[in-house]
């Protein structure tokens, strides 16, 4: 059995919701042997719990975080 045989096997293997991860890998590896710039994608896998105004008081956050919660310039 050659290697793409092999690989042909495998992808056939896999359970549907895995498939897609697998393609978009093998589709950025056939992007970088062309010489072509690999395209970033950012995905989001758990959900985030947290303040709903979060965005808006990050710089506080990350003071109080860092012991710094007294000095409230930006």
């Amino acid at each position: 059995m050659s290697v793409r045989d092999e690989a042909h096997r495998l992808l056939d293997a896999l359970p549907e919701d895995r498939l897609s991860d697998a393609v978009e890998l093998l589709r950025q590896w056939a992007e970088v042997e062309r010489g072509e710039r690999p395209r970033r994608q950012f995905r989001t896998t758990a959900v985030f719990d947290g303040e709903p105004d979060l965005g808006e008081r990050a710089k506080e956050v990350v003071r109080e975080a860092w012991g710094d919660g007294d000095r409230r310039s930006a």
